[in-house]
């Protein structure tokens, strides 16, 4: 599952004031859209020059070029939400030994068979060891887990590599990405209820597709700048990751937590 986000284009805002995203949250799966809010969307940079364009171009050839170590720690989430009949499928990512960050929208309700799968068709039971809904993230404790823990980086990039599973995918694809500075998104929590700011960055040319929620954003090989949680629904290859700063704090919970915790309800 994942979000979905349609940028209403009404006044425009300076770069440096926040931009409130539209989130028709969707479960691309099979659910229908659970409500939208009003949005902005700050001014366009200038184009960028040809120079710019090569230099990012070098940039991402070479990230694709290391990926394939990095998609190692880069797994398949699967489970059940029983209260509300939905399957899970989402990606998520090492970032500590036995951990793995998700969103929290893929995993709120899911109550049976929640197990991390990785490239190799190995799986591993789950559960969810820290919840935050209003940020949008969640930590799973996956005892036995080996993969190689990826880096958390707030430095800013240009250009990264989502790297995810699509819905039905058994490997990973790799998608590089054009990235804009972070910037500051009025939203609402994950259930709709709670109004939020959320640090994001807004990618472009990668599309983005159901099973790909919880995608890491990498950089340089192995350091994760954000991780996926929304897309436009007007532009295919535009989406949405939150920044590293954004989910600090529950990757920090999570690390040192051995029980489960609620994650009720469905989103």
């Amino acid at each position: 599952m994942i979000f979905v986000v349609r940028l209403v284009r009404r006044a425009v805002r300076t770069p440096r004031e926040s931009v409130a995203l539209a989130m028709c949250v969707a479960v691309l799966a099979g659910a229908g859209a659970a409500g939208c809010a009003g949005a902005r969307e700050p001014a366009r940079p200038a184009a960028p020059t040809a120079q710019v364009t090569a230099q990012v171009t070098a940039q991402v050839t070479a990230q694709v070029t290391a990926m394939s170590e990095a998609a190692h720690s880069v797994v398949r989430i699967r489970g059940y939400a029983s209260s509300c009949r939905k399957p899970l499928e989402a990606t998520g990512f090492v970032y500590a030994p036995e951990r793995v960050m998700v969103n929290a929208h893929t995993v709120a309700g899911v109550d049976r068979d929640l197990e991390v799968v990785l490239g190799d068709g190995r799986r591993f039971a789950a559960r969810v060891v820290a919840f935050d809904p209003e940020a949008d993230a969640a930590v799973l404790r996956v005892p036995g887990l080996t993969a190689r823990p990826l880096r958390l980086t707030e430095t800013s990039i240009t250009s990264a590599v989502v790297v995810g599973y699509r819905k039905g995918a058994t490997v990973p694809v790799e998608l590089p990405a054009r990235v804009r500075p972070d910037q500051t998104a009025e939203s609402y929590d994950i259930y709709g209820r709670v109004r939020v700011s959320l640090r994001i960055h807004r990618f472009h040319g990668a599309a983005i597709t159901p099973g790909m929620s919880g995608a890491p954003l990498v950089a340089d090989g192995d350091r994760v700048a954000g991780m996926v949680f929304a897309v436009d629904t007007d532009k295919a290859d535009v989406g949405y990751a939150l920044t590293t700063a954004q989910f600090r704090a529950v990757a920090t919970a999570g690390r040192r937590a051995t029980s489960a915790v609620p994650h009720d309800p469905c989103d």
